[in-house]
């Protein structure tokens, strides 16, 4: 059980090995998700849908409404229960080296709430990635334990596979607080020291007080 958890904290730190435009994508969309799960809680009967509370960001840093959320509602008003589900897929679709359909799921399923509601719309994407990983699961079963000449489903591969989903899209929202903490206690960290070889770029060992290399 210890070693289960301490994947789930390998993976989270994985969040963060992604090309620099996909980091900053990730932030984007982890603020809005925040928002957006936050006034869930936090103010039920008046909490603003997707939308409103991108709007309000806009409106926060100066970007004028020029009436796009409506246009964005209408448009995707009759595509609650897809966008849900298609939301639920993407996130059964994220690995490790491929991250984005986390955050491209999150979006569908945040613009799927605008007709189904927060709750219904998370229960049907949860329900549609966890549906999809048991159907992977059990067809598995019925296949040989080792892979021969072609891709096989093998059990326990399908249930890493739907853990290693299941956790990179469940810290989405996560991802823009903890690179505030990061960024706030990365001054304060000591880093371990580096082990440097014996002998340097000329072949030759430093003496018993070693050496600084100077930039010319």
């Amino acid at each position: 059980m210890r070693a289960h958890w301490w994947e789930v904290l390998r993976l989270c730190s994985v969040v963060g090995s992604r090309p620099y435009w996909q980091r900053l994508a990730a932030f984007v969309v982890s603020v809005w998700t925040l928002c957006w799960i936050g006034g869930q809680f936090l103010a039920p009967e008046a909490a603003p849908s997707a939308v409103e509370v991108w709007r309000g960001l806009l409106e926060r840093i100066g970007v004028p409404d020029i009436a796009w959320s409506g246009r964005v509602v209408r448009a995707w008003e009759s595509a609650g229960v897809v966008l849900a589900v298609f939301g639920g897929l993407l996130w059964a679709a994220t690995t490790e080296r491929g991250q984005m359909p986390a955050l491209l799921g999150w979006i569908a399923v945040m613009l799927g709430s605008q007709r189904l509601g927060y709750q219904p719309s998370v229960i049907i994407a949860v329900g549609v990635m966890a549906g999809f990983v048991l159907v992977l699961w059990v067809v598995s079963l019925a296949n040989g334990r080792f892979v021969d000449r072609y891709p096989r489903l093998l059990p326990a591969d399908v249930f890493r596979a739907g853990v290693t989903a299941a956790t990179l899209s469940a810290v989405v929202p996560l991802y823009a607080p903890a690179v505030v903490v990061f960024r706030l206690f990365h001054p304060y960290l000591t880093r371990t020291p580096r082990i440097l070889t014996t002998e340097y770029d000329s072949g030759h060992t430093p003496g018993a007080g070693g050496w600084s290399r100077v930039s010319r």
